[in-house]
């Protein structure tokens, strides 16, 4: 049994370099995706930036809303007491009239009275 040396090499040589073709293309197409996978990473670092700064942002404005509101509840109960002081002053106000209307009653009743006792008086004596 004679083995065809050159021939067995031959054949082994292209067994090799198809392999080493799928290799070289297995290669690329891994890079390929390599760069694929480090293009999608970077797209999620910028989004994930974004995503903070968002964040932070509404972190300031909830703080901001938070002081607003505080400030906005004190100004209230200023305003609430100073209503209350207005409108007790504006109540005694609107009573004095009244008060007035009353006295001058009672001094021109007082008065009727007097005249009438002082006719009464003044027939009897």
């Amino acid at each position: 049994m004679k083995i065809n040396f050159v021939g067995f090499c031959y054949g082994k040589r292209e067994r090799m370099d198809d392999l080493n073709k799928e290799l070289v293309e297995d290669v690329a197409a891994l890079k390929e995706r390599v760069k694929s996978a480090h293009k999608r990473i970077d797209e999620n670092d910028r989004i994930t930036e974004g995503i903070y700064k968002i964040a932070s942002n509404v972190e300031a404005l909830a703080l901001q809303v938070k002081m607003l509101t505080e400030s906005l509840e004190n100004n209230v109960a200023r305003l609430e007491g100073s209503l209350k002081a207005q409108g007790e002053r504006i109540g005694a106000l609107e009573k004095k009239p009244a008060k007035r209307w009353e006295s001058l009653i009672t001094q021109f009743i007082s008065l009727i009275v007097a005249a009438v006792f002082g006719v009464i008086v003044a027939k009897f004596m």
